[in-house]
């Protein structure tokens, strides 16, 4: 143990788990040994002990190391002792402050939004919503923020070539929604103009977890005729600062 409380065989322990990247999912023993200055040996006893409690695997054919199935498990251990709402919170009371206009942060579930939590507007005319309500995806800000972000093979398989429009607004066919998640992936945001509501305007930005997934979002909703540009990029930049801030709280490093 060092000066700080440190134990070395952990602390090496966690570099070994650390050489691990998208990158390099894979590596060989003397791949790891160069990256940490260590001899062969010593870090051959360290991946044997992390082979035996499941956290590292090794293919039997090319011999190399990859990360094991049983962080898995810790990482859906991690993934639902977060309270989103809880760490959510204070942000979107903040935003519904700064831009006077409802606010709410919800959750995919296929192609459905749920509303997990609001702070509706103090204004007289203003939009009213329940928690656990839910909406279609495709037309809502805060939906297409996260669907967006779902893995392509997922987004082709579970959209539909055609569905329903609630406005002469609504994006009703396939194609035309892949390119604005396009456009969604490549601003940061996701709009909904009118496509849900006539009337309502929405503006919303998603939520990135510690594997990078966006399974949150938030959304400034008001009246189309109190979003006017100028407040719409106000809320850009606020919601912005919200979501990084969050998505750190909660693990990413993106």
């Amino acid at each position: 143990m060092d000066k700080t409380g440190r134990v070395q065989s952990v602390d090496r322990v966690v570099q070994i788990l650390k050489c691990f990247t998208e990158k390099r999912p894979e590596l060989k023993l003397t791949e790891i040994a160069d990256e940490l200055g260590l001899n062969k040996s010593t870090v051959h006893g360290l991946i044997n002990t992390l082979k035996y409690h499941g956290l590292i695997d090794q293919d039997e054919d090319t011999q190399r190391y990859r990360l094991g199935i049983y962080l898995m498990r810790l990482g859906d251990l991690v993934a639902s002792s977060i309270d989103i709402i809880g760490i959510a919170r204070p942000f979107i009371v903040y935003l519904c402050n700064q831009v006077e206009e409802t606010v709410h942060l919800g959750r995919l579930d296929d192609l459905e939004v749920i509303y997990i939590d609001k702070v509706e507007s103090t204004q007289s005319m203003r939009i009213s919503s329940a928690r656990g309500a839910r909406n279609p995806a495709y037309c809502t800000g805060v939906g297409k923020a996260m669907l967006a972000y779902l893995d392509e093979k997922k987004l082709n398989q579970i959209l539909p070539e055609k569905w329903e429009g609630f406005t002469p607004t609504t994006i009703t066919e396939k194609q035309k929604l892949l390119k604005e998640l396009e456009k969604v992936k490549e601003s940061g945001f996701a709009f909904d103009f009118e496509e849900k509501d006539i009337g309502l305007t929405c503006v919303a930005a998603p939520i990135f977890d510690y594997a990078g997934k966006a399974n949150y979002a938030i959304s400034v909703s008001g009246p189309s005729i109190r979003m006017t540009d100028e407040k719409i990029e106000l809320t850009k930049v606020l919601l912005k600062k919200a979501t990084m801030e969050i998505s750190q709280k909660i693990g990413y490093r993106g």
